[in-house]
């Protein structure tokens, strides 16, 4: 996943916050914007679940010594295997660093030592180079953490949106590569490879692309039902024509996972219809109205694709 981390993440904790939570209050965000209490620790929530992939950081800097015939593209991906879901996406790491996270708010020293330990973990698993990745890891959740206390989250929910965030973040990851280490720095593997139900590469490719999709749905319509507003008022009818995208199925040869970009590439920019919200927008928000029409119609893109595969190409 790419994005999906983030709204799931927010979702599930916004949901849980409105549920079980204390009650609704206003948050000052920075910059002024005055959210829920619940919208608050989702965001905060959302923020974390992006944390892992700062991994990734290891691979730009290669990027500028290529090897002969390699694009930078090639090289970033192949570079990102040797430190990418390792560390960063333990399930040990996520408790720990959660806790120095949620720590750092009440006794700063204390928060340190624990995130200190959690960096300790990256030179075991990895040594001087996986460190510095941990490094950047903890400075970024830090950065998260200040982010949160300024808008007034206080350390219990912190820990809560920081554990959630970066436990469900490595289960998302496996559809679109290798298991993450799950356990890291300990070698215990509880996936071989990842989960790939069809024999057929591109019906593997479509069930990553739409896990990716109904995730941002669910994050995006639990925020919008915590804020009381009507979804349905905002997908501008101009999104049916995604549709239009389903002769792709015969003309892309067969993309995956593994060779995804040509079909990634094609249907994102089936999303700038969303703009007609814009332009006409059915009520007044009309960023709301570009978001979701633009979401509608790369979902309809999915769905003509994915039926025009299924009865034409297989």
């Amino acid at each position: 996943m790419f994005v999906g981390h983030a709204f799931l993440a927010f979702g599930v904790v916004a949901l849980l916050a409105g549920r079980f939570g204390s009650g609704e209050r206003p948050l000052r965000l920075p910059g002024g914007v005055t959210v829920s209490s619940t919208i608050a620790v989702g965001l905060a929530a959302g923020l974390f679940a992006s944390l892992p992939d700062v991994d990734v950081i290891h691979a730009a800097f290669q990027v500028v010594t290529l090897p002969d015939g390699a694009t930078a593209f090639d090289h970033f991906w192949a570079a990102t295997s040797e430190r990418h879901r390792t560390t960063t996406h333990s399930l040990v790491v996520a408790v720990g660093a959660s806790a120095g996270f949620a720590l750092w708010t009440v006794r700063r020293w204390l928060g340190l030592c624990v995130l200190a330990g959690v960096v300790a973990l990256g030179v075991l698993t990895g040594g001087m180079v996986s460190g510095a990745v941990m490094t950047i890891f903890a400075l970024a959740g830090l950065l998260v953490v200040t982010l949160a206390v300024r808008t007034g989250l206080a350390g219990q929910s912190i820990f809560g949106a920081a554990a959630v965030g970066l436990i469900i973040h490595p289960f998302t990851d496996l559809l679109t590569g290798e298991p993450p280490g799950f356990f890291a720095p300990w070698d215990v593997g509880l996936l071989e490879s990842r989960v790939e139900p069809f024999a057929d590469p591109t019906l593997n490719l479509l069930l990553a692309f739409v896990t990716e999709l109904a995730v941002i749905w669910f994050g995006l319509l639990a925020g919008l039902w915590l804020a009381d507003v009507d979804w349905r008022r905002h997908v501008h009818p101009a999104a049916a024509l995604g549709i239009a995208y389903a002769p792709m199925a015969l003309i892309l040869h067969q993309p995956s996972v593994d060779n995804a970009v040509p079909f990634v590439a094609t249907i994102l920019p089936i999303g700038v219809v969303g703009a007609i919200g814009w332009r006409r927008p059915l009520i007044s928000d009309a960023a709301v109205s570009i978001v979701l029409t633009a979401l509608s119609t790369i979902t309809i893109a999915w769905l003509g694709f994915g039926l025009a595969y299924v009865t034409l190409v297989i």
